[in-house]
């Protein structure tokens, strides 16, 4: 019986002594440290608490969890997403926008997952944006396009707690048919502006030598000039070989020294 009593009182201290221990360990304080770019969000007993900024953190008692968020610019690229645009044409188009945390409760509590909401959020700006336009306006202006995709992502973001630093296309992907046809209009607006330039030299080749004719023809004196120069050079050059000059029949009076 004695046995029995001592075995009960045992395992009432045992009890006693686990309790004890466990009320000592819930009052032992929980360092957390919390860097330059880090906002930490403080939970006790699933209770928003408040932000902890930067720096080392003692949290007496039991049931805390602090939540970090990364204040850093964050880079999000949307890779290949595919639009028809309003002339029927398949293109890919990729996009990047920079953002950062602003109001990390929010960030945490807005919506399950606040990176694929932002990313969703650019899909569906991108559809907005470029789905109104031809392929040319798509191709030939996308660098004017950022400004445009900025404030829409603004608008969707407003509520997510984040600010979106910078918005624009990095690429836009052509199939292989829409490829080698704008490499072909492309091809053909060059050829045509090289055969403008040759043409534009001609005319002024031409020019220049209406307006040595007009002068010749004022002054003879020139005339004779330039052409004993020219016959000098021949004579000089030593190459052996016959020089025929001509002269037009108008001009051909001059040639003759007096």
């Amino acid at each position: 019986m004695k046995e029995a009593i001592y075995i009960i009182t045992g395992f009432v201290g045992l009890l006693i002594a686990l309790g004890l221990v466990r009320g000592l360990w819930s009052t032992y304080p929980q360092t957390v440290t919390i860097w330059d770019y880090q906002v930490g969000l403080h939970y006790r007993h699933g209770k928003f608490i408040g932000e902890l900024k930067a720096g080392k953190h003692r949290l007496w008692g039991a049931g805390h969890e602090v939540v970090l968020c990364d204040s850093r610019i964050t880079e999000l690229v949307v890779q290949g997403q595919e639009f028809i645009t309003s002339d029927c044409a398949s293109v890919k188009v990729t996009a990047v926008a920079q953002w950062k945390i602003v109001d990390a409760a929010t960030f945490h509590t807005a919506v399950n997952d606040s990176r694929q909401a932002l990313y969703t959020i650019i899909q569906l700006a991108l559809r907005e944006l470029f789905g109104k336009l031809t392929l040319d306006e798509l191709v030939r202006k996308k660098n004017t396009r950022g400004h445009g995709l900025l404030e829409l992502i603004k608008n969707g973001t407003a509520e997510l707690g984040i600010q979106i630093a910078n918005a624009d296309l990095r690429d836009v992907m052509l199939s292989g048919e829409l490829k080698n046809a704008d490499t072909a209009v492309i091809t053909s607006k060059q050829e045509s502006l090289t055969k403008l330039e040759n043409a534009r030299g001609e005319a002024a080749a031409l020019r220049t030598l209406a307006n040595a004719a007009r002068l010749f023809e004022k002054n003879p004196d020139l005339f004779r000039l330039q052409y004993l120069d020219t016959l000098k050079q021949a004579a000089t050059s030593g190459n052996g070989n016959t020089l025929i000059i001509g002269v037009p029949e108008e001009l051909a009076g001059l040639a003759k020294t007096s």
